[in-house]
């Protein structure tokens, strides 16, 4: 039942994806390749007025949302109304461009709004609606229609949810007249500069070779370890995922290669494409580009985007050791195999033919760890890609005019969804705000969490995974900050760091949470198993990324904040939280499955290794790396603990 909701639910709530022909098509490509010049010249020249350069942005994305999504999955073709709403999406976005000295010079609370800029604000805000639920479905959309409710007639409520009557004038001001919040606030910034710099980056890197090199490399260093499919599948969705940024787009490029891979080798369809969505999800998480999330997390906090990297670097890698330890023990229990050899490419093989692949990242990381703006970084490193792909003996692979413009018009097709998404964000914090949303939902966590910051953590958690059922990363970590963010940083004190990359981190693994996993749903495309299965097993393979928020919140050390010995110790601790909480949760090590109080001690362990006290952590920690070795390597221990090697 919950799988046939599910299902109804992803199919319904957003609109057909489609590639149109003719005319249209070489306006939208004409149309995608000015805006990556433009935005790209705005890399290296452009003046800071978000307004203005949000109205450009939406020029093109607005009618691209229209014209390339139709209002439902049961239309497959470019309607009247699609024309006419790309048509009044370019008419606003020219008036916003034409007025642009009225935003310039507005005094808010002094300079009148006229009756027209009522009338365009909310011409606005429905398209942006529209193109919300047809790029990003119902979820994030009946969210915004909720708190716009909320607006309007909250001032009939009583109690803590009264609020004073909002004037339709002071609404659209906010909304769509004002940069700070609203439609053409920091999601839309964001989107407008770091997101689409970054993704026209992994456009181009794609097109030059980048992700062909990326499976060979993966294939070169894991394809003859045992269960080698499934650990080259992590290697290849964490090299890929580290420039897309995105675990869908991961997913779909990378999923088609390694799920009939795994299955070759023994790994049944719904594990293949579990393991594919959980090593796509933590691309997202990697540095250097680590998704859209991060650049949000750069606008909402004013932490520079290298300090970012530099406090994810190593949470990220223990996702994926975590992933990767997960698809060990799996391999070990199952016997599987390693790669056909005449699929296999040798490392010096695979670094002779695509050495040149690693130069742009070379190149972008150590960019950004001089100072250089991420926008500028990403803007040069793509330059970077074009030149270099001049040079690559394969033709395939040269970037030439026609490489050129698909790879702009892949770009602006994805930040499609990201777009109806800031868009409807965008609103959604002016409402909050408007409203005084945060001091109430403050409140109501208080009451249910009494006080508990364990507790508090935990609905925290939930709630952004919630939010992000069905959506982008980006929606759910929007919403969490909104209500989230000042209940953790202003009730418990929690840093501004540890805050945004909680929040960061659960936005993120929402791509795998049932019953609305989009990365699962991505895979079951590609392996035809139930997404609700593939899901279920996803959050086994990647549960390091839901504890390890909650280690960094109480230790920051592992985000590289304090002293060199706090740093030292929370490494330790935290490989061995991610070795026990998986020993629990999956209740093997290598081919030996464990008792019931056995796994039961490991979580015990992994609790305890959380809470912030060295002595503590380092005793645990030596409990669960000698218990691990001992069990795998001693045949007694083994028998004494085993109840079948190969029992599924």
């Amino acid at each position: 039942m919950r799988a046939a909701l599910a299902r109804l639910f992803y199919a319904t709530g957003e609109g057909n994806r489609l590639t149109p022909g003719g005319a249209v098509d070489l306006v939208l490509k004409a149309a995608a390749v000015a805006l990556s010049i433009y935005i790209g010249w705005y890399a290296f020249y452009g003046v800071t007025n978000e307004h203005l350069h949000g109205a450009v942005f939406l020029l093109v994305m607005l009618p691209v949302i229209f014209l390339t999504t139709t209002v439902s999955r049961a239309v497959h073709r470019i309607t009247l109304l699609d024309y006419a709403l790309a048509a009044a999406s370019v008419a606003v976005c020219v008036y916003y461009i034409a007025n642009d000295s009225f935003y310039r010079t507005l005094i808010e609370g002094v300079t009148p709004i006229p009756e027209r800029e009522i009338v365009v604000g909310i011409v606005t805000l429905l398209l942006s609606i529209e193109a919300c639920r047809r790029s990003v479905g119902w979820g994030l959309t009946s969210v915004l229609l909720i708190l716009l409710a909320y607006v309007f007639f909250g001032h009939f409520l009583s109690g803590e949810l009264h609020h004073d009557p909002i004037r339709i004038d002071y609404f659209v001001q906010l909304q769509t007249v004002l940069s700070v919040d609203g439609i053409f606030g920091t999601p839309l910034e964001v989107a407008a500069t770091y997101a689409f710099l970054f993704v026209l980056f992994g456009s181009f890197y794609q097109r030059a070779g980048g992700g062909v090199f990326f499976f060979e490399l993966a294939t070169a260093l894991c394809g003859r370890a045992v269960g080698g499919p499934a650990k080259a599948c992590v290697v290849s969705s964490a090299l890929y995922g580290s420039i897309s940024g995105s675990p869908t787009a991961d997913v779909v490029t990378t999923g088609p290669i390694t799920i009939p891979l795994m299955t070759r080798t023994g790994i049944s369809a719904k594990r293949a494409a579990a393991i594919e969505a959980a090593a796509s999800s933590g691309g997202a998480l990697l540095p250097p580009v680590m998704g859209t999330v991060a650049f949000l997390m750069v606008g909402f906090t004013g932490i520079a985007y290298e300090a970012i990297v530099k406090a994810g670097a190593l949470v990220a890698i223990l996702y994926y050791f975590g992933v990767f330890m997960a698809v060990h023990a799996e391999a070990k229990r199952g016997g599987q195999g390693q790669i056909e050899e005449s699929q296999l490419v040798g490392l010096v093989a695979a670094l002779r033919r695509g050495w040149r692949q690693m130069l742009p990242i070379v190149a972008l990381l150590y960019f950004l760890v001089e100072g250089y703006t991420p926008t500028y970084v990403a803007a040069g490193s793509t330059l970077f890609v074009v030149i270099l792909s001049w040079l690559n003996k394969e033709a395939d692979f040269r970037i030439g005019p026609r490489a050129f413009v698909e790879a702009c018009m892949e770009t602006v097709t994805r930040m499609s969804a990201l777009t109806g998404a800031v868009l409807a964000a965008g609103a959604i914090i002016g409402a909050v705000e408007m409203t005084g949303m945060p001091g109430k939902f403050t409140l109501m966590v208080n009451f249910v969490s009494a006080g508990n910051i364990v507790l508090v953590l935990a609905a925290t958690a939930f709630v952004v995974i919630l939010l992000g059922m069905g959506t982008p990363a980006t929606s759910s970590y929007i919403m969490g900050v909104a209500l989230l963010a000042p209940v953790l940083m202003v009730n418990f004190k929690v840093p501004l760091l540890q805050t945004h990359m909680f929040l960061l981190y659960y936005s993120c693994m929402s791509a795998i949470t049932p019953p609305l996993a989009t990365a699962c749903f991505a895979a079951a495309a590609i392996a035809r198993v139930n997404p609700i299965s593939i899901a279920m097993y996803a959050v086994k393979v990647g549960f390091a990324g839901f504890v390890l928020p909650f280690f960094f919140v109480f230790n920051p050390g592992l985000l590289l904040v304090g002293s060199a010995m706090d740093i030292a110790v929370a490494i330790v601790a935290a490989i061995s939280l991610v070795l026990a909480a998986l020993t629990g949760i999956l209740g093997w090590i290598g081919g030996i499955r464990l008792i019931l109080p056995v796994r039961l001690a490991y979580v015990a362990m992994a609790a305890g290794l959380i809470y912030p006290l060295p002595w503590l952590q380092l005793v645990l920690a030596a409990i669960v790396a000698g218990s691990y070795i001992v069990v795998s390597r001693s045949p007694q221990i083994g028998r004494a603990l085993r109840l079948s090697r190969h029992d599924a």
